[in-house]
């Protein structure tokens, strides 16, 4: 995934890359962000200035992991936890449907704290943190 955006400052390797709204964002509207612009940290591997445009690279293979995260690993914990409060319903003869669907909540709630750690210790690696390639 490749987008452009504009350095606005530098800290040693570390840039801060101001990008517009892209045409999947509007489409998205995840972080809604429709006017305003999204400012990421950015590894600097072309010795960009403040001021330059920059093309920066995230690998595919890391952004679908991330997004595997983000998006798929809620839905997988409610499942799990409708699931798990289905068979504890069946088996103590509970309303089955509302204790799945409670406990299919809790498991979602849970599953967010998981994931911030998650995220924490995959971007110490800087694996998935966005790299400027080159200026443009």
């Amino acid at each position: 995934m490749k987008e452009i955006g504009q350095v606005i400052e530098k800290n040693g390797r570390i840039l801060k890359v101001k990008f517009s709204s892209s045409e999947a964002c509007h489409s998205c509207g995840l972080c809604k962000i429709n006017e305003e612009d999204l400012v990421l940290d950015v590894i600097d591997e072309c010795n960009a200035k403040i001021g330059d445009f920059v093309m920066v690279e995230v690998e595919k293979k890391d952004f679908y992991q991330v997004t595997f995260l983000i998006y798929l690993f809620p839905l997988i914990s409610f499942i799990l936890g409708v699931l798990i409060g289905y068979l504890i319903g069946e088996r103590y003869r509970l309303d089955t449907q509302l204790l799945g669907l409670s406990i299919g909540l809790v498991f979602t709630v849970l599953s967010y704290p998981l994931i911030k750690s998650i995220y924490k210790k995959l971007s110490q690696k800087q694996k998935f943190i966005p790299v400027a390639k080159k200026i443009v």
